[in-house]
Formats: structure tokens, C-alpha cells, sequence
């Protein structure tokens, strides 16, 4: 059971000047480089990345019921405290801390592909109590897993089958499509014609991308700002709306993607029964909202 949010400051545990009530960190990003945690926690922090206490996996699991064939829960589960301002949203960032947040997205990434027994890596935000954010303070979470999760598996097995990379070519499609909201030199930012949720968007980058690992820098400072102008785009229209944000990649054949779900409806029984999701807000009709946003 989780412990109640902090209510400011001085009591949240993601502030600087509480790093005590946290693991040790095992990466902390500053000025002087990245360091770590060690008998005296680091300060003047611009983020920290620490074993979460609520772990959904851990690196030494319980063993699985004997009751049915269980595979143990074998991975990893960080919290990358992204900023060390309390009030400040992800939205609010400047490019500065949305490249550095990129740089510990694909640090964390590296490390954990280098882990024997770990297929699968995923980086996502929850922004807000309806979004699964159990804390104010603006934060991520990676969480590393011995299987595949079947939707990649889905994903891959019809990409692998396919005589040219479907993510390009839906980047190169929609690049004059009415579903574009904005793009740069590296990526567009796109109301997926398949959209399950209202207001959703997606990156992509306009060249094949595997994952962060293969970004050179200016992609990654493009990345920056295009993720900067969609979370600001989604604080203007929708009111800093609760959202999740996932980093879909994979080392070899996959194709880089982001999706930005704000939290607006709910998934009820006929989604839970079917896997068929209701969007009532067009694709079209989020991207022109969001290009005037």
C-alpha cells in the first residue's frame, strides 16, 4: 500500500533536501556530471534515479505460487525524479531539462539493455491522479521485464512481415495529412489516425529510429522541443490535463515511437470486454485544435 502524498515541500520525498528519504540514487545528474548516492546523498541535483520502493519487479523475486506454472516477477522498477521544483509541471520545462530528461531516458535505457534476462524495457510519465501519478512532484518511472509484452510482440511479428517499415511510411503519409500538428527537422507530432483516446498524439521520427540508444544529439535536442510543444499544446487546449506518456523502442527492428494519452474518459466494460476503444473526438479534429492551441 502506497503512503499518502506529500502535501508540500518539506515533506515529499522527491525534493531536494529530503534525498534521505529516498533509495540511495543510482544515478544523479548535476553540473559537475553524473555521480551517485553514496555514505552522503548528492545535492544540487537537476535529477535523480532511484530503485522504486513500490517496485513492480525486482531483481531477487519471491518464488511464484506452486499452484500454477508463474513466471517470477525478474526486472527492475526506477523513479527518475525529472526536476527537482515541486510545483512544476512537465509542460513547463524549459528544452534545457526536457534534452537532459531525454539523455537519463537513454542512459537508463543503455544500462538496463545490458542486463541479462531483461526483453523489455519501458520509460512512461503519469501526469495526474486520474493517469495513475501517485505524487505530485513531477516525475517518470522505467521498468525493466524478462518478456516481451504482447502488444510489441503483436507489433513486431506484423512489422517483421512486412516489405517496408510501417512507421515510416505512416511518418512520411501524415507528414501532409490533416492529422499533423506540427513537425520539425527530426520528428512530427501527429493525432494518430487510430487514436484511442481523445486528444492523443503520437512522435515519430521522420528517419528510422530504433530506439533512444541510436539518436545522435540533434535529433535528441529535436525531440526536446517537439515533446516540449505537444505537453504545452495539451496545457492549453485541455487545462493541464492528467496524461501518460509511454516510449515505445526496441534495439533492432522496431520503429521509435512516443504516445501522449491525456486521461480524459474512462475505459469501461465495453472496452475491457472487446479491446475496442471509443474516441469521440476525430483525430482530425484534436490535430486542428492542437495546431491552434
Amino acid at each position: 500500500m502506497a503512503k499518502p502524498e506529500p502535501v508540500d515541500s518539506k515533506t515529499c520525498p522527491f525534493c531536494p533536501g529530503n534525498e534521505g528519504m529516498t533509495p540511495p540514487a543510482e544515478a544523479v545528474y548535476t553540473d559537475r556530471g553524473v555521480l551517485a548516492d553514496g555514505s552522503e546523498r548528492v545535492r544540487n541535483w537537476r535529477a535523480r534515479v532511484f530503485p522504486n520502493l513500490f517496485a513492480a519487479m525486482v531483481p531477487k523475486p519471491t518464488p511464484p505460487t506452486t499452484e500454477w506454472i508463474a513466471l517470477p516477477g525478474h526486472g527492475f522498477h526506477e523513479v527518475i525524479v525529472d526536476s527537482p521544483e515541486h510545483g512544476i509541471g512537465p509542460a513547463d520545462f524549459s528544452r534545457d531539462q526536457l534534452e537532459l530528461i531525454l539523455e537519463v531516458y537513454r542512459d537508463r535505457y543503455s544500462h538496463y539493455r545490458r542486463k541479462h534476462g531483461v526483453s523489455y524495457i519501458s520509460i512512461f510519465k503519469n501526469w495526474g491522479d486520474a493517469a495513475g501519478a501517485s505524487m505530485s512532484h513531477t516525475h517518470s518511472q522505467i521498468i525493466a521485464i524478462p518478456i516481451v509484452p504482447p502488444l510489441i510482440k503483436r507489433e513486431t511479428t506484423v512489422l517483421s512481415s512486412a516489405s517496408f517499415c510501417i512507421y515510416c511510411n505512416i511518418a512520411e503519409r501524415e507528414t501532409s495529412s490533416s492529422r499533423l500538428i506540427t513537425s520539425n527537422d527530426s520528428w512530427i507530432l501527429i493525432a494518430p489516425f487510430y487514436s484511442i483516446a481523445p486528444y492523443e498524439t503520437w512522435i515519430l521520427p521522420k528517419g528510422h529510429i530504433s530506439d533512444l540508444k541510436a539518436m545522435d544529439e540533434h535529433q535528441r535536442r529535436d525531440l526536446g522541443q517537439i515533446l516540449g510543444d505537444a505537453l504545452r499544446r495539451l496545457k492549453s487546449l485541455l487545462d493541464d490535463p492528467p496524461f501518460n506518456y509511454m516510449i515505445f523502442q526496441q534495439p533492432f527492428g522496431y520503429h521509435l515511437n512516443i504516445r501522449i494519452q491525456p486521461a480524459l474518459t474512462k475505459i469501461a466494460g465495453f472496452e475491457r470486454s472487446t479491446g475496442v476503444y471509443i474516441n469521440p473526438v476525430p483525430p482530425e479534429q484534436a490535430a486542428s485544435e492542437l495546431r491552434m492551441a
